[in-house]
């Protein structure tokens, strides 16, 4: 049976509303806490693996440095864990939690630990959490302080114009490229204007306000598909064995 296409119009419609529902939603709060979490976690977990790296090599010169790698590679199995219990708390997302693996005593449960890989996958996530956060957190703000700024503008724009940057005729910009063909100099000049608008009436701030609200709703629902995309980046990374001692 040949799968079913929906309509172009029908897709836009389903998306428009997943736009409009995002900010009355209230998964997509928890998608936003999470997302946004993600930036001191991840400046945590960078932290952490660095010292704990810079502190296992500079010690292993007087045999200790080979404990503080071990641990460190126990603590990234353990914040896996809460890892994947902070994904299915916040995000909604089904993640497996690993079975204890049996080993024979201690010893072998240190070497099973540094020689999986899925050790190793874990403390990448760790170093793509940080990369992930840091990113978003500042496109983010970004967006959701200009959101509010322009929501706000009926309330202050008298007191405080609001200023909005964009293809405004102010001020004359002209690029010129040149280049040499057969003995000739070609040139391309193009001339635009760039500068801002100074919103200082009523009806314009209500214009902006009407378009922060809509800048706001597509903000929420980026965090949700962001969130989705990481959710399912969680549980195909996030699978750090855990190791039970038999002796």
């Amino acid at each position: 049976m040949a799968a079913r296409t929906l309509p172009r119009s029908e897709g836009l419609g389903g998306a428009l509303g997943r736009i409009a529902r995002a900010p009355v939603r209230r998964q997509t709060y928890r998608n936003l806490l999470y997302v946004v979490s993600m930036f001191p976690l991840g400046v945590l977990y960078l932290n952490l693996l660095a010292v704990g790296v810079a502190l296992g090599l500079s010690l292993a010169v007087v045999g200790v440095g080979l404990l503080v790698l071990v641990a460190l590679l126990a603590a990234v199995t353990e914040l896996a864990a809460l890892e994947r219990a902070y994904a299915r708390r916040l995000l909604g997302v089904e993640i497996p939690e690993p079975s204890a693996e049996p080993v024979p005593n201690r010893l072998a449960r240190y070497r099973r630990l540094a020689t999986d890989l899925r050790t190793w996958t874990a403390a990448g996530y760790m170093v793509s959490a940080f990369a992930f956060g840091s990113v978003v957190f500042g496109v983010l703000a970004s967006l959701l302080a200009t959101a509010v700024s322009f929501i706000l503008a009926p309330l202050y724009y008298g007191r405080a114009p609001v200023v909005a940057f964009g293809p405004i005729p102010t001020e004359t910009v002209t690029f010129d490229v040149l280049f040499g063909w057969d003995n000739l100099l070609v040139g391309l000049t193009t001339t635009f204007r760039a500068g801002s608008w100074h919103v200082e009436t009523l009806p314009v701030a209500l214009l902006f306000a009407a378009l922060g609200v809509g800048l706001f709703a597509v903000t929420l629902q980026s965090v949700n598909v962001l969130a989705a995309a990481w959710g399912r980046y969680v549980r195909l990374v996030l699978t750090a064995p855990r190791y039970r001692d038999l002796s």
